[in-house]
């Protein structure tokens, strides 16, 4: 039964029962009865969702090693949160797509992030870091922006 292989082998169900390829035959015009529609529309309807999700993570991510080279810009791991930060970015700005823009919250991000980096234990105390942030995502997603100067917008002032 279809519902069962979707529900515990989601990769069976799209490749065995060749779901792609019965709406492949469906496009070109075919009859077709054998969709496992329910399952092709939840998948759908998912696959935005995961999509913006991982530039959400990407984002919180580069958030979070910029608030941690903020709060100790002396560790000796500063400068791989450093780099890390636009390998973050970049994968952000590739996945990213202009639908997403409305249900990225920067504000939400950040404050995720800070907290986070404020339950590290780094055996000493962090910068204090601002509550908010005045981010906004076209600025987050501008490939002119360098670690750098995400850190120094994060960092205690």
């Amino acid at each position: 039964m279809p519902d069962d292989l979707y529900r515990h082998d989601i990769l069976a169900w799209s490749q065995a029962k060749a779901q792609a390829e019965r709406l492949r035959r469906l496009a070109a015009g075919e009859k077709v009865n054998d969709i496992d529609k329910a399952n092709v529309i939840e998948e759908v309807e998912s696959v935005g969702l995961g999509e913006t999700q991982a530039v959400e993570t990407f984002l919180c991510q580069a958030l979070l090693h910029a608030l941690k080279a903020a709060a100790w810009p002396d560790h000796m791991a500063a400068r791989k949160w450093r780099n890390e930060i636009d390998g973050f970015l970049s994968q952000a700005r590739r996945r990213f797509a202009p639908s997403m823009a409305q249900p990225l919250d920067v504000v939400a991000l950040h404050r995720d992030a800070r907290r986070n980096v404020l339950w590290l234990d780094m055996r000493r105390p962090a910068l204090p870091l601002p509550e908010a942030t005045d981010l906004t995502l076209a600025e987050l997603l501008d490939e002119a922006l360098e670690p750098d100067v995400l850190i120094a917008r994060l960092a205690p002032r």
